[in-house]
């Protein structure tokens, strides 16, 4: 009961009216984008299959049950929508405790809400979502900070990201409010490109996010790019700092082979979380082969979350063209 005080307390502190977007404004931005999505939607189903092998037999069920739902009746309460709260919201609250603990050693207060909360609507915060979006977030933003304590610096010289599986945005969302400027990639299955398309133009406008699956004629550094993975050999991705947080590791073996085969799409650095019961690559062979690209690399075990482990790299990369 104390800890469910502390997060409703938390969450009133940290999501505060007046740093919130306002309401008229998010309804319209959603309404704009999830027609867009829904759109795009149909076109990337029949234009760009997902290849064979990149899906869990596991997973078939979850995307049609959220396909169904992004169709039908999507709205800004999905976070209750119970497929979504299972696969793409972290609400362990113990879990929490720990995270908090640490962010608050890190970042001040204020600082901290102005990183969970910039581009939140009071629509992404009724009723039980609210403490939903603050224990997500914070386990979000709690990667990206023991990431910051092992390369010794902010993420603000971070010259561009590209993510492999993200969620619902959420991620993007906190990386562009902590001040990272240069561009933002997520690539994930369509539906969920979908998904993170209607949160983020919700959040940041449309202008500020686009849906990508083919060559671009004209590429912007500041616009959050979203590639379906089945239509990612069509699209130039490179980026500074490759992340995935248990994407990777629940994903079949062709995925984690295909990015191997990227190169890890260039990356200079690496911010991994896995599950080790799930992961598809022995730890110690896959350290291996970083510690001969990479100038540092470590495997941090997650005390609070049994058989979860955080994989860093720093220091290596092939050249940018």
């Amino acid at each position: 009961m104390i800890r469910n005080l502390k997060i409703r307390l938390r969450g009133r502190i940290l999501f505060p009216p007046t740093v919130l977007c306002d309401r008229h404004t998010a309804e319209d931005r959603f309404n704009d984008a999830l027609a867009r999505a829904r759109a795009l939607y149909s076109e990337i189903r029949c234009a760009h299959p997902v290849p064979k092998g990149f899906v869990h037999p596991e997973w078939e069920q979850n995307i049609r049950e959220v396909e169904t739902y992004f169709l039908d009746r999507f709205d800004m309460s999905f976070l209750n929508q119970p497929r979504i709260r299972g696969t793409m919201v972290f609400t362990n609250r113990s879990a929490h405790a720990e995270e908090w603990s640490y962010l608050e050693s890190r970042l001040p207060v204020g600082e901290l809400r102005n990183i969970l909360s910039g581009g939140l609507n009071a629509h992404f915060l009724e009723g039980n979502q609210r403490a939903a979006v603050l224990i997500n977030s914070s386990h979000h933003l709690h990667h990206v900070v023991r990431f910051e304590a092992f390369r010794g610096n902010a993420d603000t010289d971070i010259g561009s990201v590209v993510e492999f599986g993200g969620g619902y945005g959420n991620l993007a969302r906190l990386f562009r409010n902590r001040g990272h400027c240069g561009g933002y990639t997520i690539i994930d299955l369509p539906v969920f490109s979908c998904i993170q398309y209607v949160y983020l133009a919700t959040a940041f406008g449309g202008d500020a996010v686009r849906i990508v699956t083919g060559p671009e004629e004209t590429p912007s550094s500041d616009a959050i790019r979203l590639v379906p993975i089945s239509a990612m050999e069509r699209v130039h991705l490179e980026g500074d700092l490759f992340v995935s947080t248990w994407a990777l590791s629940e994903s079949p073996g062709a995925v984690y082979d295909f990015t191997m085969g990227k190169e890890w799409f260039g990356a200079r650095e690496i911010l991994v979380a896995f599950n080790e019961a799930w992961k598809p690559w022995e730890t110690d062979s896959l350290v291996g082969l970083l510690e001969q690209q990479f100038r540092r690399v470590v495997v941090e075990p997650i005390p609070f979350l049994r058989g979860n482990c955080y994989l860093f790299a720093k220091g290596g990369g092939r050249p940018k063209k």
